[in-house]
């Protein structure tokens, strides 16, 4: 590495995969990412086991497996009361990228990032992704910041679009002008938080092109999936053309600050070829057995009983959603006492945890060796193609007691293609594998990375994990990666390897309050 950054710029292209920027460079829709991209040091990003947003995204920002930043999903089961909550930056266990930067005297700027609510304790601004519960909780460490956005930019927000598959063309027009103006205010945003922050990194995350591609994945007409129809294909592109200006917007102002930029997905994108029934394939092994009718009641009632206890907060003056802590009995209707192993949550991820009611000791141990055999070797039977790239108990795989560690007893990986998931239609209570109408595509492995800076090489190859990301970034800026971190630097995108790689820790903690380092006119934030 010739020469240092003293910024780096992040575009986070959630679910982007070569699959669908190859061809849309070629067909003209996204000028400004392909010609960055022929600038760049770039290719295939692995993500993370599992493929799920804030399991990646944390790898992405901490440098470190799930094994050591604690986020397997979206929830975990609390062994203390059985309860399943949700994951947030709370629950991360080591410091994050952004926490580190500011350490370091930096400052953050950060829009969107799942797992950033509450926000963690950083010098600059942080804006909550899509797991905050309200606006008002999204920009909870910047008010001001949320009062000009709403006054100036009143497209900005941090939830998402596309939440079913449009049946129209009208309705594929109304859904793209919305995602389009997301995406254009997601630029306008970073542009306004570069006038009032002197940053050191600066964030930008467009969550819904992940959820555009869920739903539209026919539409953007890549593969032998593609479709196409008056409208719907014209939607797509609208909103790929969108989120180019956004992103030429952010290139203009990564040169204007001299900083370099990662673009990074946190995972690919593909066909999803069926949806994959975990509770009823245990029910199937004989592993689980369902409530007879009269107590099914119960888990109705309870079912009924969260959903009333939610609605009322909401009810209440300036309510919020509560604090979810769902009991596993709302979620499933077992027959504990005939019950090995359940599912209770997750998607593209058998989740499992053994029921140790019923089991305990050697027998579990049995128990979750059957298991991983029998999933292992379960396969889409029209295909002959296995439906999990890998299953392992991680006990055995990670060393650890998994209760201790907030994890499931067993990891079932959804192989490409496949969505294994928890929550299952009583209708179809009784299928195993179906495919999705509403779900035309869904999580691949591989995803995308292209890096541009001082001393990159364009068009090196790289070859990368999630967790090599935040090591890379702190050579970018000169530093030392704490010995926490666990990814390498990308040496290969340099025409000099970096004179740091891994070392020492960052400095004290800061003192004092974590606000705005401020510039121009922004002194109302302090």
């Amino acid at each position: 590495m010739s020469s240092l950054a003293s910024r780096v710029l992040f575009i986070g292209l959630d679910g982007g995969t070569q699959t669908v920027l190859r061809p849309i460079f070629e067909r003209g829709w996204m000028p400004n990412l392909a010609g960055f991209w022929r600038r760049a040091a770039s290719g295939a990003l692995r993500s993370t086991e599992p493929m799920v947003t804030p399991v990646a995204w944390t790898s992405f920002s901490t440098g470190c497996t799930p094994l050591v930043h604690g986020i397997h999903d979206f929830n975990y089961l609390e062994a203390l009361d059985g309860t399943i909550r949700d994951h947030h930056a709370g629950t991360v266990r080591v410091p994050t990228l952004w926490e580190i930067v500011s350490e370091l005297g930096g400052s953050v700027v950060s829009l969107g990032l799942p797992l950033t609510y509450p926000a963690p304790r950083f010098r600059g601004l942080c804006v909550a992704g899509a797991d905050a519960p309200d606006r008002a909780h999204a920009f909870a460490q910047c008010p001001e910041f949320e009062a000009m956005l709403r006054a100036e930019v009143p497209d900005y927000t941090h939830k998402l679009v596309w939440k079913r598959r449009a049946a129209t063309a009208d309705e594929a027009r109304r859904e793209a002008d919305r995602c389009c103006a997301i995406f254009r205010a997601q630029a306008e945003a970073a542009e306004r938080a570069d006038r009032l922050v002197d940053w050191t990194t600066l964030m930008v995350h467009f969550h819904n092109l992940d959820s555009l591609q869920h739903r539209m994945w026919p539409y953007f007409d890549v593969d032998e999936t593609g479709l196409r129809e008056p409208g719907l294909n014209e939607a797509v592109e609208r909103c790929m053309r969108a989120l180019d200006d956004g992103i030429g917007r952010l290139l203009e102002l990564a040169s204007a600050r001299d900083a370099a930029i990662v673009v990074a997905s946190d995972h690919g994108f593909g066909p999803c070829r069926s949806l994959v029934n975990m509770n009823g394939m245990l029910r199937a092994a004989g592993l689980q057995r369902s409530h007879v009718y009269g107590t099914r009641l119960r888990y109705r009632a309870i079912r009924l009983a969260e959903r009333f206890r939610r609605w009322r907060a909401l009810r209440q003056p300036g309510g919020t959603t509560p604090a979810k802590a769902r009991p596993v009995d709302g979620q499933i209707s077992c027959d504990w006492k005939r019950t090995v192993a359940f599912a209770p949550y997750g998607q593209l991820c058998g989740n499992i945890f053994l029921n140790p009611d019923a089991v305990q000791g050697a027998e579990a141990e049995r128990a979750a060796t059957e298991l991983v055999e029998l999933l292992a070797d379960a396969r889409d039977p029209e295909t002959g193609d296995r439906l999990f790239a890998d299953v392992f108990a991680a006990a055995e795989r990670f060393g650890v007691d998994p209760a201790e560690h907030a994890m499931p007893d067993i990891f079932a990986l959804s192989a490409d293609g496949y969505q294994a998931q928890a929550k299952w239609s009583e209708r179809h209570r009784n299928t195993l594998l179906r495919p999705d109408h509403e779900l035309p595509a869904t999580h691949w492995a591989e995803g995308v990375v292209a890096i541009d800076g001082p001393g990159v090489v364009p068009g090196a190859r790289i070859a990368a994990e999630l967790h090599d990301l935040a090591p890379t970034t702190l050579a970018l800026l000169g530093c030392d990666a704490p010995r926490h971190m666990e990814g390498r630097v990308l040496h290969e995108a340099f025409a000099v390897s970096s004179p740091v790689d891994g070392g020492l820790a960052p400095s004290a903690p800061m003192d004092g309050d974590p606000c705005l380092d401020v510039v121009g006119s922004s002194a109302d934030f302090v």
